[in-house]
């Protein structure tokens, strides 16, 4: 079984993270911001920090925000949908 490579952030997104834990991510090319709240801002980071898969980033939620694993792991799949969806990251080349 082949693991499905992690997208990683778009070069043309910016990131921010507040004081408060969230963050706001701005597309250079569309001009739109984005809010992340604290679990979309672990995302962020994992993305960035070159994350192996969705499990590990969801180990990484469900640990700082006591929510079940599998609960944790579809949230994650739902974010980097949206994610790409909007272009904030891109698929990673095989």
């Amino acid at each position: 079984m082949t693991r499905k490579p992690m997208p990683t952030p778009n070069p043309q997104v910016l990131f921010t993270e507040l004081e408060d834990g969230t963050g706001v991510l701005l597309h250079l090319d569309t001009k739109f911001y984005y809010t992340l709240n604290a679990t979309g801002v672990v995302v962020w980071k994992a993305l960035a920090g070159a994350a192996p898969s969705v499990a590990a980033i969801a180990t990484k939620i469900s640990e700082a925000f006591r929510v079940e694993p599998e609960a944790a792991e579809k949230d994650v799949e739902q974010v980097l949908a949206d994610m790409l969806a909007d272009g904030l990251v891109i698929e990673a080349r095989t």
